[in-house]
């Protein structure tokens, strides 16, 4: 069948992208050689982003321009997209310290506090020993990018309100008898007056002035942001970029000495904000936000993180976005996710407290982005891809751009010390996952101009430990364009249709601001999140001002998003308002399916503690959890829910499914390292199957005159891609078998030489290259053998099986290649019969390469090449099998 184009030839909004990391400004000839590189790899867009390694001085500089424009129209003449990273390294606002630089005002400002016992008749507080343990992690050269002098030091000192504490459990507003007594650049010293309180607690503001990152309740800094970064960098580019691309703004994650509460660290502040909170005085908001103050705690709470977030969202995002739309271009890029690398809200980047930053309210932050952006970590299934999606279509598009990093803490290393040890085959599976999850491009980082010095390990400004792989240092890189066409086209294949997901997930945004991290909804949410995926339910997370709006038809819930037929509760208790009770009372009387875990709401940010909620809650056809854990939720929800239109009958199901003009597309991923079973829930029949080739851009008949449950057999680290049609009216498709009597397997384990990059010699096939002489080795390894193929009868050949091959690789029969391998068995087709030389071509990982001789080495090497002796077998059935119909 001819295949159209779009599938053929994905466009560029569906191939992947990357950072390409800039650790010194590069010169003509290297830009040209990169850029050639990148463009022969398969992907469709560069962001150039400047790291630690590049001089501070040097960043926006005139050369640093001038190497941009250069870079930029190189990569237009290509065929690349350019999008702008805004940033200096990360954490976008402060443009490598140019934003604040001549404007003092701008810098980061913070709000701190204590709570103090009263000794005769005053309460004295002292602050000190402020820290940013998110900023030491990264060491020294993290402190001085973002620090003038490496250390943060404070001014402008204030008292913001203070809250006295009876005996009687009252509480006084104190602020107008607060006074600062002594202050200096890392300390400051407070006196209350307080006669009949037992204690005091005091909130005092200052300066960071010696930050080079900015306050971000302050819309003139993020418009000096844009003047001083914005402008030159587009400039730079002669206004051809997609658009601009930032990168969680960071909101400071103070600690202090003697911190204490419900709020994990500091707050930004500005002298604005009280005016845009009203009603109760603000030393009693204040108070609630780090303890409780009675019935009204929750409420004031939600209200306080309400402004403030909306302030920041505004203030920050709200003025970039009027920037981009008034100079045309678009505008994306990602806040800091709390859930990077895990399902649960805030399993990811612990220690923060996601209150205080430009974040938490995700479906806030997305309205004010041209596209939908998110960050995810390591390689292991996760929460970000279908988080973005459902983000998206709440705000009226759909699917996401998902930037991929690495840590070294999947190998027990430290985080920037990334994973050299990175295989193609382990690439390939997550950013598969991501794009059925919801992903439409994901951006890889990075791409290396350089693959640095060694040894050098703790030094930041080194770039072989930047947050490794430089996935153009891999010896693999040269087998990606294939995986990156294959992940073009499977996301091309998913863009049309709807998506066929039943379940919504409630995004618990007020409990959040009510309980913070530590509450149970964070867990709960990530649980029914990840059975979900795994049991391969169909789901949108949904916010509460979409579900206010929503309307109920026939048992379901309908939404910009989608249409429901269940709505899960993680542990909700704090409601926006009460017309959301309302909503999810009609729908679940209406007969849709209702389902909770732990607390059921109990207050409203309107309305505080609401006994009348509570009991119209406890009285609904609900389904409840109590304490749920992953293997209760899953069972929970493979009772609960019919059989979805594909799962693997053990292990995860990773799947996404969708109605298009009149039949469904079906993609699946067997994302284990053996066979599996995958059922198929087709309507009534008959009908006819198509399967699109996301490796090769074809489309061919697969099956016909199916009807009902069908299952297959799928081979390992398989992807299929299959649309549906009415039945042509052909007989039905029988099930498929291997051939009977087929030869025994012909074992190879000797004869084999090797060669890397040297002569040939003899090599062991049960062990890796790296365990015979070849200890540092990364690069192409050649094997080479004579073989004596047996002639065999028709409809059979044979295959030259490689276990435990650890690599990519190509084989060759006489310099022909007859095929390749990136992920699952390693099997390569021989032609014909007789005596001919086979060579592998198989190339490794850096991590051999770059990790001896540095505190990450492990001892022994990463394995290389074969493993396991090679076989000699007789294939009859390639990676897919009709078992019944």
């Amino acid at each position: 069948m001819e295949a159209p184009d779009w599938f053929q030839s994905p466009a560029q909004p569906f191939r992947p992208g990357a950072f390409w990391f800039w650790h010194h400004i590069p010169g003509k000839a290297e830009i040209a050689a990169r850029l050639a590189e990148i463009a022969r790899s398969g992907l469709g867009t560069i962001m150039i982003q400047a790291r630690l390694g590049l001089p501070l001085g040097d960043y926006l500089s005139p050369a640093f321009l001038d190497a941009y424009r250069l870079a930029c129209d190189e990569a237009g003449r290509l065929g690349l997209a350019i999008e702008i990273y805004d940033e200096y390294n990360w954490m976008s606002g402060h443009g490598g310290g140019r934003t604040v630089e001549g404007a003092d005002h701008l810098r980061e400002r913070h709000l701190f506090w204590l709570t103090v016992p009263v000794r005769r008749g005053s309460a004295q507080a002292t602050f000190g020993d402020i820290r940013s343990p998110w900023l030491e992690f990264l060491g020294d050269e993290g402190l001085r990018w973002c620090y003038e002098g490496a250390a943060p030091l404070w001014d402008e000192w204030e008292i913001a309100a203070a809250a006295g504490h009876g005996p009687d459990g009252r509480f006084r507003d104190l602020t107008s008898r607060a006074g600062i007594v002594a202050a200096d650049d890392v300390s400051c010293a407070v006196d209350i007056p307080a006669d009949t309180d037992a204690s005091v607690t005091v909130f005092v503001a200052a300066r960071c002035r010696s930050s080079r990152l900015v306050n971000y309740l302050m819309p003139e800094a993020a418009q000096r942001f844009a003047e001083k970064v914005y402008r030159p960098l587009l400039a730079a580019t002669n206004a051809d970029a997609k658009g601009f691309f930032f990168d969680h703004p960071y909101a400071g994650f103070y600690h202090w000495q003697g911190m204490h509460g419900d709020v994990g660290n500091s707050l930004l502040w500005d002298k604005r904000l009280p005016a845009l909170l009203g009603g109760e005085p603000l030393a009693l908001q204040l108070a609630a936000l780090i303890g409780d103050v009675g019935p009204a705690t929750a409420a004031m709470r939600t209200r306080f993180f309400r402004a403030y977030s909306d302030r920041l969202h505004e203030a920050f995002f709200g003025t970039l976005r009027a920037w981009c739309d008034k100079h045309g271009v678009a505008f994306s890029g990602h806040e800091l996710l709390t859930h990077v690398g895990t399902w649960g809200l805030h399993d990811g980047l612990t220690g923060i407290d996601p209150r205080s930053m430009p974040g938490v309210d995700y479906f806030g932050v997305d309205r004010y982005r041209s596209a939908t952006s998110v960050d995810a970590a390591d390689y292991h299934p996760q929460l970000a891809a279908r988080l973005g999606d459902s983000v998206a279509r709440a705000n009226g598009r759909a699917r996401c751009t998902l930037e991929q990093y690495s840590t070294g803490r999947e190998a027990g290393m430290a985080g920037t010390a990334g994973q050299w040890g990175l295989t193609l085959e382990r690439l390939r599976a997550q950013t598969i996952r991501h794009t059925l999850q919801g992903a439409r491009r994901v951006v890889l980082h990075a791409l290396y101009l350089t693959d640095g010095f060694a040894p050098g390990e703790r030094s930041g400004a080194n770039p072989r430990f930047d947050f490794a792989p430089g996935f153009n240092f891999e010896p693999w890189w040269q087998d990606a364009p294939s995986v990156l066409d294959e992940l073009a086209r499977l996301s091309a294949f998913l863009e049309d249709g709807e998506p066929i997901r039943p379940v919504a997930l409630l995004y618990p945004l007020d409990t959040i601001r009510a309980e913070g991290p530590a509450s149970d909804c964070g867990r709960h949410f990530g649980l029914w999140a990840e059975a979900l995926t795994l049991s391969g339910i169909g789901f949108d997370i949904v916010d509460e001002s979409g579900l206010a709006d929503a309307r109920i038809f026939d048992g379901e819930l309908l939404l910009p998003s989608g249409r429901y037929a269940a709505l899960i509760l993680p542990a909700v208790s704090t409601l926006a308002e009460p017309r959301t009770a309302t909503i999810i009372a009609e729908f679940a009387t209406a007969g849709g399916r209702l389902i909770g875990s732990g607390s059921l709401p109990r207050q409203t940010r309107e309305t505080g503690l609401d006994k009348a909620l509570a009991a119209a809650f406890a009285g609904l056809p609900l389904r409840h959890v109590d304490e749920p854990d992953y293997e209760t939720v899953a069972s929970f929800l493979r009772a609960a829910f019919p059989v979805p239109p594909a799962r693997f009958e053990h292990g995860p199901t990773f799947a996404a499914a969708a109605r298009v003009d009149g039949g469904m597309r079906l993609a699946l991923f067997n994302d284990q390292p053996e066979r599996r079973i995958v059922r198929l829930s087709l309507p009534d029949g008959p009908v006819d199957l198509l399967r699109w080739h996301p490796e090769t851009g074809a489309v061919s008949p697969f099956a016909y005159g199916l009807s009902g449950a069908v299952r297959f057999e799928v081979a390992a680290h398989a992807l299929l891609c299959i649309g549906t049609r009415p039945g042509s009216g052909a007989d039905p498709q029988p099930a498929t078998a291997p051939m009977s009597d087929l030869p025994p397997p012909v074992p190879l384990p000797d004869g084999w030489t090797f060669s890397a990059g040297g002569p040939f010699q003899p090599i062991r096939t049960d062990r890796g290259w790296e365990r015979q002489g070849f200890e540092t080795f990364a690069g192409t390894g050649v094997y080479r053998r004579e073989i004596e193929l047996p002639p065999l009868d028709a409809g059979g050949n044979w295959n030259l099986v490689c276990p435990g091959l650890a690599g990519t690789a190509e084989c060759l029969v006489g310099g022909a290649v007859t095929g390749r391998h990136v992920a699952g068995e390693a099997a390569f087709a021989l032609p014909g019969a007789g005596r001919v030389v086979v060579e592998l071509r198989v190339r490794n990982t850096a991590a051999n390469r770059y990790y001896p001789g540095t505190s990450y080495e492990s001892g022994a090497g990463q394995p290389s090449g074969l493993t396991d002796a090679p076989r000699l077998e007789v294939r009859t059935v390639g990676d897919i099998r009709i078992l019944t119909s």
